[in-house]
């Protein structure tokens, strides 16, 4: 890989992650919140226009963990999940593809109850 598609790579890590924060932020907020409906789209654009280069940010929050999946998690323990459900609660670092290849591997936290 060259130097110059390596710094390409990391600013585009970084606007990741921030997208992410930003998107779990969003999704806290009320549906009423004042600026939230101009703030999904902002999103939506940055994520398509990230997407028109070649990248893809994984979308993992709220999904169900998978053993096996390449990624680096945590796990909590709640109990009043249904009895034998992971669910990824946060993620801390996405997962990032560049031309379906995974250049970035997901920190995550799964909530369980097993």
């Amino acid at each position: 890989m060259s130097e110059e598609m390596n710094t390409q790579h990391q600013i585009v890590l970084a606007i990741a992650d921030e997208l992410v924060r930003m998107d779990q932020t969003l999704s806290r907020m009320p549906e009423d919140t004042v600026g939230r409906k101009q703030l999904a789209k902002s999103l939506y654009r940055m994520k398509t226009h990230l997407m028109s280069a070649g990248y893809e940010v994984v979308n993992m929050l709220g999904k169900p963990y998978i053993d096996g999946m390449k990624v680096v998690a945590h796990f909590n323990y709640d109990e009043s999940l249904p009895e034998g459900s992971s669910v990824i609660t946060s993620v801390t670092r996405p997962q990032v593809n560049y031309d379906g290849e995974m250049i970035q591997v997901a920190i995550i936290t799964v909530t369980q109850n097993l």
